[in-house]
């Protein structure tokens, strides 16, 4: 039994090394060098023991032994090898901490990162944007550098825009920089130019768009806890003048977060200049975007031709631009929170502002009232959209970007989300479903008691009928003369917000006959007596919940 239970036990200490060994993170300790110790001093022994007295014929056990005092060797062996590597590897990261110590920017660059809790954890992710530019190959060596001490893993990713003949140079040199320095990389490309003229979006934007949605989706594939970006001092006082000449509000004036969700850019306080003198000192290789000196670009126009005169006029102004940036940040966050702890703690679609709140505050936090609201609905409004919402008028109605539609009433201002549009449906006789009701169509001559709208002379309906949402267009022939869709809403009493509650009619032309409970037109309409196809939509009453 003992024999048996010693040969488990080495069988136990045998797995464990093994699984230590393949291990791949990295530690400040080499483990595996004190547990293969460990195996060499304690279970190789007792395994050496147990043999021998599991063997009878000293033939036999001369050769068991024999077997084992090699194994021990070439483990004795293999373990010296794993030790001396690990010991070169700390020796060099140890020179390179050491050459980031002699380089205050990047020293500086690695306690911003830690006061901004930009690091991950140890064993964690870091994926880092690569262009193949200065900046980028600077962040990645940086990155590289801190990562053998802090002992999380680094992943570079590198988007190929496809927008310039060099873009393939790019690439190449990222993957042979990564190749040479064991980090893993993900290359990715697409048609930005395609993508942005299906969209209808700028080169510019539909590059950061794609660009941005695939470095989440590597984040996402590589388990990445956070995501580098090499925006420095000069990008973040280029955003703030750009937002400043595009008439921004305080949160554009802020400039670029140092966090924003899982994006981080560690070299945000660092000077371009101290960039270039960093990689001219580590020789790190580096390609020329020649897009980036064509001033017809309004970045480009300010980076070389607005900022250099504004440092010759102020020079540092550069520096005091990006620190006012992160003081206005401060102030937003502020304003920010204490907007919301005004903001109605309600969940759902709707957002309810009572009067008696807007009236005590002052506009500016009116405005952030709206703005929140409408985010918080997943909504973003401009300042022209806000000052529009806030200059309704009781009963007015205003539909806004994102799905959502803004109405006031005497006692309060309401933001809400609206659903999606349904398709248009051709109608056939009987019932059928459509935007979550039933509509049921008819011919008969008993049609007096319904709404307006909801019968049209059947000899006069050529082709089939259609059902849509009203488009906020159109008019209608009525018994005293033509009028617009709208004014008949308003002849009748029904408010704004109400309006979406009416569906319209079409024939197979596209023309529009009527509006379920406001009217038909006048040439459609069916006389007493007269056959009529009827049109009823029925459903879940959902309005009375928005009083």
């Amino acid at each position: 039994m003992r024999v048996w239970g010693g040969f488990l036990l080495w069988l136990a200490a045998v797995w464990l090394l093994l699984r230590r060994i393949t291990h791949r993170k990295r530690w400040e300790r080499p483990p595996v060098w004190e547990l293969g110790t460990l195996v060499l001093l304690a279970v190789l022994p007792y395994g050496c023991l147990v043999t021998w007295r599991f063997f009878q014929s000293p033939k036999a056990r001369l050769t068991a032994m024999a077997v084992w005092a090699a194994a021990g060797a070439l483990l004795a062996a293999w373990l010296c090898r794993r030790y001396l590597l690990w010991r070169r590897e700390s020796r060099r990261k140890d020179e390179r901490m050491e050459n980031l110590r002699g380089f205050p920017a990047m020293e500086r660059a690695l306690d911003f990162c830690r006061a901004h809790h930009m690091l991950p954890p140890p064993g964690g992710v870091m994926l880092c944007a690569v262009s193949g530019g200065r900046d980028s190959m600077a962040l990645l060596h940086f990155l590289k550098t801190v990562s053998l001490r802090e002992g999380f893993a680094l992943h570079a990713a590198h988007y190929n825009h496809h927008l310039r003949p060099t873009a393939n140079r790019d690439e190449n040199l990222v993957r042979q920089y990564c190749r040479q320095r064991e980090i893993p990389l993900t290359c990715g490309g697409g048609d930005v130019a395609a993508w942005a003229r299906k969209q209808g979006a700028s080169l510019e934007d539909a590059a950061r768009t794609l660009r941005y949605r695939f470095l989440e989706e590597t984040a996402d594939a590589v388990g990445a806890e956070r995501i580098a970006t090499a925006h420095h001092v000069q990008d973040n006082a280029e955003t703030v003048l750009l937002h400043l000449l595009r008439g921004s509000g305080l949160r554009g004036l802020g400039g670029i977060p140092p966090v924003r969700g899982r994006i981080v850019r560690p070299f945000l306080e660092t000077d371009r200049r101290d960039i270039d003198a960093y990689v001219a000192r580590e020789e790190i290789p580096y390609t020329e975007d020649e897009t980036n000196a064509d001033t017809t670009y309004t970045r480009n126009r300010l980076r070389w031709e607005i900022l250099p005169l504004l440092e010759e006029a102020s020079p540092g102004c550069t520096g005091r631009i990006a620190a006012a940036a992160g003081l206005l940040r401060e102030e937003e966050a502020h304003l920010t929170a204490e907007c919301k702890a005004l903001l109605p703690s309600e969940t759902g679609d709707v957002i309810r502002l009572p009067a008696t709140l807007l009236g005590q505050q002052d506009a500016a936090m009116r405005r952030r009232l709206v703005r929140e609201g409408a985010r918080r609905l997943g909504g973003e409004l401009t300042a022209q959209q806000t000052q529009a919402v806030l200059e309704l008028g009781s009963g007015g109605s205003l539909d806004l970007p994102g799905g959502l539609q803004a109405f006031r009433q005497s006692h309060r201002l309401t933001l809400r989300r609206l659903p999606p549009p349904p398709e248009p449906l051709v109608l056939r006789r009987g019932e059928q479903t459509w935007n979550g009701g039933v509509v049921r169509v008819e011919e008969t001559v008993q049609w007096e008691h319904l709404p307006p709208g909801c019968a049209l002379a059947a000899e006069k309906v050529s082709g089939p009928l259609t059902i849509a949402p009203w488009d906020g267009t159109g008019r209608l022939t009525v018994e005293n003369g033509s009028r617009t869709v709208k004014r008949l809403f308003a002849d009748r009493k029904i408010p704004a917000h109400r309006r979406g509650e009416h569906p319209a009619l079409y024939d197979g032309a596209g023309r529009l006959l009527a509006v379920l409970g406001v009217a038909a037109d006048w040439e459609f309409r069916p006389r007493p007596g007269e056959r009529a196809m009827t049109v009823v939509w029925e459903r879940e009453e959902r309005s009375h919940e928005l009083l």
